[in-house]
């Protein structure tokens, strides 16, 4: 429902955009054939334009609720192969009730949707029951059946049916010509339409002015219609003036006493428009440009980071508001990553070069993978870098992005003193499948908690100061540990092999913990 109700609100902007000009450019331009063109493209582009950005399959209310996140922890997971498929987990988290400003938005959208469809059709059901009730007779002409009512009734058309009074029952009566323009023309459709996009944005005041815009246009080019069958324009004003007093109880009739009376009368005596000016609605593509612009999307995560960055997996993100208090909830979904990108930093993109395990920590695609080898000894044990089958969390790779998302905590004294950085964890799959040698293999730079109580006692610094950076060194130390805790509780694997035998593997998981 969410992305929904942000669909009707980009559609309402995107309308008034493209919509206020006209109002200023074209309105009182005497094409009306292509006036009432250039409204039903208004409203044709703030339909589509928005869903280009917005996935309206997804109904949740991650677009809402998306600037309310602070703290961020994008997690790359440990893999071997850089190109396999993997997974994303996407976790949002919460101290508290999630009953805010966007639950009230998106419920007070869909109360007055509901209220206006069900006003809207009443009035279209009201307007279909009277047409054919208590008619002294029907006929058909020219494609539209007239419905002739008793007594001096205000004419008015719906699709392909017109309803008048006996008085202007004659085919060639200027009442029936215009009523007949009306259905020729297919005005009823437009009025259909604009009636859909006035449920869908009902809260905006523009589709209900364009609406007034449109029947104008629709008064206008019948009139002409009228006129140019011969009738003069002083005889048919008067008529104008001598219907007036009737009036349609129904809004999605054209009527012909339709309340324009003086701009109708102003629109017959103005003088033709240039052809020229119908090139002012090309102000729609600049427009256009500048809606698509602002609507762009930022659901898009970088997969790739710099040649000196440690990765090979995919990214994680656990979004936190409350940084001491538990996940609430975890939602996989799968993706696809290319050969050769290192996926642990979503800030940079840059192709990783083909090189040899044995120099560099980063993790190649199977393609471009040397044989298996022994990379180093640690603690006594040979560790693989690349083993011919790489071990497997239970469950799979989805299992361990779910696991680690809700696992992963943003420390409580890193979030209130603004603390924030990448450390890239090191650690070993025994051949028993345990997480072992668990160590940073990278951190940001910054004072240590001993570095800063040592300048603090020789150079006599100001307290305050001195209590801040030996709180954010603290900070750091509080990413640190929080980056190795959640890798020690990793459960035990199925250990990666090499000639059918169990053996020890290296893994390298870049852990970022950002503010926002």
């Amino acid at each position: 429902m969410g992305a929904f109700t942000l669909y009707a609100i980009k559609s309402a902007l995107c309308l008034a955009v493209l919509y206020l000009p006209f109002t200023l450019l074209l309105r009182r331009e005497t094409f009306f054939a292509f006036n009432r063109i250039g409204l039903l493209l208004i409203i044709g582009l703030s339909l589509v334009v928005p869903c280009l950005n917005i996935p309206l399959w997804d109904f949740s209310l991650d677009g809402l609720l998306e600037q309310q996140r602070q703290a961020v922890i994008e997690v790359g997971m440990p893999a071997i192969i850089a190109g396999e498929k993997t997974a994303v987990v996407h976790q949002e988290a919460t101290g508290g009730s999630r009953w805010n400003w966007a639950y009230l938005l998106v419920y007070t959208y869909f109360i007055g949707l509901v209220i206006c469809l069900v006003l809207k059709g009443r009035q279209l059901y009201r307007l279909l029951r009277f047409i054919p009730s208590g008619c002294l007779w029907t006929d058909r002409h020219d494609g539209a059946t007239i419905y002739c009512h008793v007594g001096e009734l205000g004419a008015f058309s719906w699709m392909r049916s017109i309803v008048v009074g006996e008085a202007d029952s004659a085919p060639d009566s200027p009442v029936m010509l215009h009523e007949m323009a009306h259905v020729r023309h297919g005005h009823s459709w437009d009025a259909l339409l604009v009636a859909f996009v006035e449920v869908l944005q009902w809260f905006n005041p523009c589709i209900w002015m364009l609406d007034i815009s449109l029947r104008e246009i629709h008064e206008y080019e019948a009139d002409d219609a009228v006129l140019r069958r011969g009738i003069t324009a002083r005889n048919y004003q008067l008529l104008l003036i001598k219907n007036a007093v009737r009036g349609s109880r129904y809004a999605f009739a054209n009527a012909f006493n339709h309340s324009l009376l003086k701009k109708r009368i102003t629109m017959m005596m103005r003088k033709k428009s240039s052809k020229w000016a119908r090139m002012r609605l090309l102000y729609i593509i600049p427009a256009t440009m500048i809606v698509l612009g602002a609507f762009a999307s930022h659901r898009f995560v970088s997969q790739a980071t710099s040649l000196g960055d440690v990765g090979g997996s995919p990214t994680s993100h656990a979004d936190v508001v409350e940084p001491s208090a538990p996940p609430k909830a975890a939602v996989v979904e799968k993706s696809n990553f290319k050969e050769k990108e290192d996926v642990g930093n979503v800030e940079q993109e840059s192709a990783i070069p083909d090189v040899k395990p044995e120099t560099s920590d980063v993790q190649m695609p199977i393609s471009t993978l040397p044989d298996t080898g022994v990379v180093k000894t640690v603690n006594g044990k040979q560790v693989y870098d690349v083993p011919e089958v790489i071990p497997e969390f239970p469950g799979g790779q989805a299992s361990l992005l779910t696991y680690v998302s809700q696992n992963v905590r943003y420390p409580q004294i890193a979030y209130e003193n603004g603390v924030q950085g990448r450390y890239v964890v090191g650690f070993c799959i025994s051949s028993e499948g345990k997480v072992t040698d668990v160590e940073i293999a990278r951190k940001p730079e910054g004072e240590t908690l001993s570095e800063i109580n040592v300048n603090a006692l020789s150079q006599e610094a100001d307290s305050v100061a001195v209590n801040k950076r030996i709180n954010q060194a603290k900070a750091r130390e509080a990413l640190e540990q929080e980056a190795i805790r959640m890798v020690k509780s990793l459960p035990d694997w199925k250990p990666g092999m090499v000639d059918g035998k169990p053996v020890n593997c290296r893994y390298n998981m870049p852990v970022t913990f950002k503010l926002q």
